[in-house]
């Protein structure tokens, strides 16, 4: 039986991936750990820890937002460890004044996350415009997203802004050729900025492909989950 491991994004669970792993047929073990980490190498190192005791030598990995950048970083450092990979919404690090602009406003948003605390922060994330489609089309995920957030420990939230924010840590645009297993870069038709993003990825990962999914905005696995797990599906009997 092969093993697929989730990585989920910033404020969530694992719990996030039951509806799409439950939408992907075949005889696989899934793996959806909460992830508590607050920078790239041990959140990296605790994946090794998972696989090693779940007696796993070789995963497909799938991430989604800061878990795909994650999963995008891992797949550069332990290639060898890799079945397949799969990005939702991800990109490989900010460069430039947008880093710069990033991390100023992470750690702005991290001080108030320690000052205001998570109530604060789960009414406050909620209104993100990237969200807003979600929000719109899924309002049934409303409450256990939120419930979700409202489970945080502030300071350790605030930690994963600093350290596994999109502007934290060196971007690895040029890490991505050492990727050897075939990888799906995936982004919502209503993310624009995430399509390009999929696309840059597309054209350094050697076998890669961009699927744009129709009606979906960031959280594309969660706003169309039934068109994402078709495509995992495919992708994960490719190799």
């Amino acid at each position: 039986m092969e093993t697929v491991t989730c990585l989920h994004g910033f404020s969530q669970r694992g719990d996030s991936w039951l509806e799409l792993t439950s939408l992907v047929p075949g005889d696989l073990r899934w793996l959806i750990p909460d992830l508590v980490a607050t920078t790239r190498d041990a959140a990296e190192a605790d994946i090794l820890d998972l696989w090693e005791g779940q007696g796993v030598s070789r995963s497909h990995l799938v991430g989604y937002s800061a878990g795909g950048r994650l999963a995008l970083s891992f797949a550069t450092r332990h290639p060898e460890r890799l079945l397949t990979l799969t990005a939702i919404g991800a990109h490989a690090g900010l460069e430039g004044t947008a880093r710069l602009d990033r991390l100023r406003a992470d750690e702005a948003l991290a001080r108030r996350i320690e000052r205001e605390g998570i109530d604060w922060f789960a009414d406050h994330w909620a209104s993100q415009p990237i969200l807003a489609s979600l929000a719109a089309r899924r309002p049934d995920l409303q409450d256990p997203l939120d419930a979700a957030r409202r489970a945080q420990d502030p300071r350790r939230l605030a930690a994963a802004l600093r350290g596994l924010g999109p502007a934290a840590g060196e971007p690895f645009w040029d890490r991505l050729s050492s990727v050897q297993v075939p990888a799906l870069l995936i982004a919502g038709a209503e993310d624009l900025r995430y399509v390009e993003h999929a696309r840059r990825l597309a054209r350094l990962i050697p076998s890669s492909s961009v699927e744009v999914v129709p009606e979906s905005g960031h959280a594309t696995h969660l706003e169309n989950p039934a068109a994402v797990a078709a495509l995992l599906a495919a992708h994960l009997s490719t190799r």
